[in-house]
């Protein structure tokens, strides 16, 4: 996954184990999935530090009435030992016990609650229940938990907590912390296309900038077709826009996130972005093209290369001349896999001497893998080069 997955993670892995981002920030090399293996492992962990105190309280509360129990889990046990608790328990029980038990202290309960044993739970509540303990979380704006477990809600109580949050920056967040990103496509689909246009609109303004890399996350998480959609709904608002969203995803190194999305966008959406007076600047596509190469996304970069005008492939070509033979040989490949030898060879033409023959010559060693009338093209292309 992206920068983004993995600052999610980290945030999530801290609140796991109660401490701050910053003392994680070492970990931010550590791919996504691997840091969430290694909190779901964390969490398994401080759960069986006391799970024979934890089942001795779940063989007793099973014969108590619920509103004792509810009784007991706030005096006596507090949240997070409650939190425990529930997961020993049948998904109905815990239901029971929920009706006596205030917004405040379940969401004081979910914050500490494992998703995966909840998603019967989850189901169980009613809706009214599942409104105000949303509402408790949004009031102390702890966007974590409630992305944690919008994943497991039911698609009418996920219309009906969406349209009792009025601000789009708050759906924003919770975006940003889903614990389930390969459900967000359908999550999007539930919501009104208003709020989500809404959402994506905050890029066009400075004051939530706070907010634009979950703009990013919603765009990242989400599949192709909808990627596309949503990227080209963005391109609608105008060059302003995207110009904050190229500067935002550079200052915030999120190209890696953002590079997919412009990869998924129509030809015309494309030309749109790779002409923005922006992306002219050598400096800037020096650091674009470093998270191209981290991503390996250079067939999608030759593809948007085709779209840029000649002052801006003068930029990319200063920005190549810097990158190792290595990475030029990764380029090649990708001219290979998508023939887009005119446009990678009107690159190399703009390279400094030395650079363009060590490309050139990276080029010319398909020639024996080549057919004839490819081959002969290359050669036509290394001649006039």
């Amino acid at each position: 996954m992206t920068r983004l997955a993995t600052q999610a993670e980290l945030i999530k892995l801290a609140r796991t184990l109660g401490v701050s981002e910053q003392e994680l920030a070492f970990l931010q090399p550590i791919p996504q999935e691997t840091l969430r293996h290694f909190r779901a492992a964390v969490s398994d962990f401080l759960f069986d530090e006391q799970r024979a105190l934890v089942r001795w309280l779940a063989n007793a509360a099973r014969w108590l009435p619920s509103m004792v129990s509810a009784l007991l889990a706030r005096v006596w046990l507090r949240a997070s030992l409650t939190a425990r608790l529930a997961a020993e328990l049948p998904a109905w029980r815990v239901a029971n016990i929920a009706r006596f038990l205030p917004a405040p202290f379940l969401a004081d309960i979910a914050t500490s609650l494992d998703p995966r044993s909840a998603r019967e739970l989850v189901m169980l509540l009613p809706v009214l229940q599942i409104k105000a303990i949303a509402a408790e979380l949004l009031t102390r704006k702890d966007y974590v938990t409630m992305g944690r477990f919008v994943g497991l809600l039911p698609d009418d109580v996920v219309s009906e907590v969406a349209a009792s949050i009025p601000d789009e920056g708050d759906l924003l967040d919770i975006v940003f912390h889903i614990e389930s990103p390969n459900r967000l496509d359908h999550l999007i689909n539930v919501l009104p296309s208003e709020r989500i246009d809404a959402a994506l609109a905050l890029v066009s303004k400075p004051e939530q900038s706070a907010r634009w890399p979950s703009v990013l996350a919603l765009l990242s998480y989400v599949g192709f077709a909808l990627k596309r959609s949503l990227g080209e709904r963005v391109v609608e608002l105008g060059n302003d826009v995207l110009s904050q969203v190229v500067l935002a995803a550079d200052e915030k190194g999120l190209w890696e996130d953002l590079i997919p999305v412009v990869a998924s966008l129509s030809t015309q959406a494309q030309a749109k972005v790779v002409k923005l007076p922006e992306i002219r600047q050598p400096e800037l596509l020096h650091r674009i093209l470093l998270a191209i190469d981290a991503c390996r996304q250079w067939p999608a970069m030759l593809s948007l290369a085709a779209q840029m005008d000649e002052s801006t492939r003068d930029g990319l070509a200063l920005a190549l001349a810097q990158l190792s033979r290595r990475t030029l040989e990764r380029v090649a490949y990708a001219a290979l896999m998508r023939a887009q030898w005119h446009t990678v060879f009107d690159i190399v033409k703009r390279l400094p001497d030395a650079k363009r023959a060590e490309a050139i010559d990276i080029m010319e060693s398909y020639l024996p893998t080549l057919d004839d009338e490819t081959a002969a093209l290359l050669r036509k292309l290394s001649a006039t080069a």
